[in-house]
Order: structure tokens, then C-alpha cells, then sequence
């Protein structure tokens, strides 16, 4: 739980950036209270006041420091990826585009230059023992029948025996539709591996009450999230 607390304040920190350097500049910059949210311009302001906002909570995550190698990869691994999502974000939209919301139902995963970005990283650290963040999914493709090892990041839950994992991409991911398709799949988390069954996809309302209380604001705005329950055969 520390090493998640870690890196979303990482995260948090990272985002406040662009915001609070937009509005002191006195930059029109976007925002999640624009229109589209995200998209349309937010006055600096605004910005300011969603930058303090985000670097306030990220104090808060980390206001007990940094204190094992665990917690420390975790603070790196949130801040990369986050930096990662938003140059990809900010840099589509201020070429005319429209970001992550441009790619959320349409396509089956992330786009090709995130990926890029995050992978190396995802792969070095997923399943680990001390990066409880990202678990490493082990499937089958529904169609060509290969083997794939996803770095997905896991969501703590209120009930230890399910395994919750958001879906930012929509519920048409590629690899979320493989384990649907199979009805199970292997899960390298925490330096374990276990075996997880009964795979479904669901609502952002019902993965939010799944998941423990720090956690429900990011996932109700996920598009969907896929839960499946460890196996106790």
C-alpha cells in the first residue's frame, strides 16, 4: 500500500506541472473542467488552482518520505508513466488532436508511442515482489492461440481474494478480450503467481465500489475495468 501511495503521488506531483507552468505564464492550457474536458482551454487560473490541487494531494501521499527501495521504484515508475501519458496527451491535443479521449472505444489498446515510452520500464519491474503497481498478465490470443506477457497495473481492493484491473483504453483491449475469451489466465503479482478465473468486464461504478477508497476517483473515470477472482484450486 505504501508503494502505491508513492507512486500516485509521484503521479500527482508530475501532473501539477505543465498546469501550474501554463498558468504562470499565463497560458490558456487544458483541462479536465474545459470543454471537452481535457481538450478545450482552461483559463490560467484554473490551471493554477489544478495545480495546487494536484500538488496538494501529491504532498499528502508522500508526506512520510520515501523509505525503502520498493517505494522508491514505485515514486519513479508513477512519475515516468504519468510523464509519458501526458506528453503523448498534451502534444496530440495542441497539435489539433484530441488526446487519450480520441483513443478511448476506438481503439483496442494504447497508442504506439506510449507504448514505447512505458514498456521497457513495465517489463523490467512488472510482478515483482516490490513494485506492487504493475503484475505481470500471462494470456493467450483468442485468435492466433500465442503466448503474451501484459505489464497491467492492479487496483487494491476491498476483497483480497479479487483481483481488479482498470481498463483506460476501454473495454474492447485487446488483452482484457483474450482473457474474457479463455476464462482464466496467470497473474505474476507481488513475486507470486497465481491463477485467476471468472473473468468480466465491467462498469467504472461497480469497479470503484470494488476497489479500496484512495483509489475509486481514478477508476470511476476509467471506461471499464476487468475483475477476475484468485483461484483456490
Amino acid at each position: 500500500m505504501a508503494a502505491m501511495r508513492s507512486a500516485l503521488g509521484a503521479a500527482l506531483l508530475v501532473n501539477a506541472v505543465p498546469h501550474g507552468v501554463s498558468g504562470l505564464q499565463g497560458r490558456p492550457f487544458p483541462s479536465p473542467f474545459a470543454d471537452p474536458p481535457g481538450v478545450g482551454m482552461s483559463s490560467p487560473r484554473v490551471n493554477i488552482g489544478w495545480s495546487a490541487a494536484n500538488a496538494i494531494a501529491g504532498a499528502v501521499l508522500l508526506r512520510r518520505g520515501i523509505r525503502s527501495r520498493g517505494e522508491g521504484v514505485a515514486a519513479a515508475v508513477g512519475a515516468a508513466t504519468m510523464a509519458a501519458v501526458l506528453a503523448y496527451h498534451f502534444g496530440d491535443v495542441m497539435a489539433g488532436g484530441t488526446g487519450l479521449r480520441g483513443i478511448t472505444g476506438k481503439r483496442s489498446g494504447p497508442p504506439r508511442v506510449l507504448v514505447k515510452a512505458t514498456e521497457p520500464i513495465a517489463l523490467a519491474l512488472a510482478g515483482r515482489r516490490w513494485v506492487p503497481l504493475w503484475a505481470l498478465l500471462h494470456h493467450r490470443g483468442r485468435k492466433s492461440g500465442a503466448e503474451y506477457a501484459t505489464p497491467v497495473a492492479v487496483v487494491p481492493t476491498v476483497d483480497p481474494g479479487v483481483v481488479l484491473i482498470g481498463l483506460p483504453w476501454g473495454p474492447k483491449t485487446n488483452w482484457a478480450r483474450n482473457v474474457v475469451a479463455a476464462g482464466a489466465a496467470d497473474l505474476t503479482w507481488k513475486g507470486a503467481v497465481d491463477h485467476v478465473v471468472d473473468p468480466r468486464i465491467i462498469e467504472p461504478g461497480e469497479a470503484a465500489a470494488l476497489s479500496k477508497p484512495l483509489f475509486r476517483f481514478v477508476v470511476k473515470r476509467m471506461p471499464a475495468a476487468i475483475v477476475l477472482r484468485r483461484s483456490t484450486g
